[in-house]
């Protein structure tokens, strides 16, 4: 199943009877609904659901930063991790 996110301006927007959050990805089954959204530069697909950093414990964000080879990750916090894994 298809998750779509959201990547517009806007903090969300209700079409077709889904309210999409920015950047938050939702589980889109209808053909006919994706199709249409296809058709909007303001919206990303995926097949497989993308879980948002600040939804993971600080265990899998450190797991994540290892893989990327972020030094000093062991010893950074939440809000840390997630912006080193960001890249800001």
């Amino acid at each position: 199943m298809p998750y779509v996110t959201y990547r517009g301006e806007n903090a969300s927007i209700k079409l077709f009877g889904v309210r999409f959050e920015q950047k938050k990805p939702v589980p889109v089954e209808d053909e006919k609904i994706l199709d249409e959204l296809r058709k909007r530069s303001e919206f990303e697909f995926n097949e497989e659901k993308v879980i948002p950093l600040e939804d993971l414990t600080v265990v899998q964000l450190k797991d994540k930063a290892k893989a990327a080879g972020i030094e000093g990750f062991a010893d950074m916090k939440k809000a840390e991790l997630i912006k080193a894994l960001r890249g800001e």
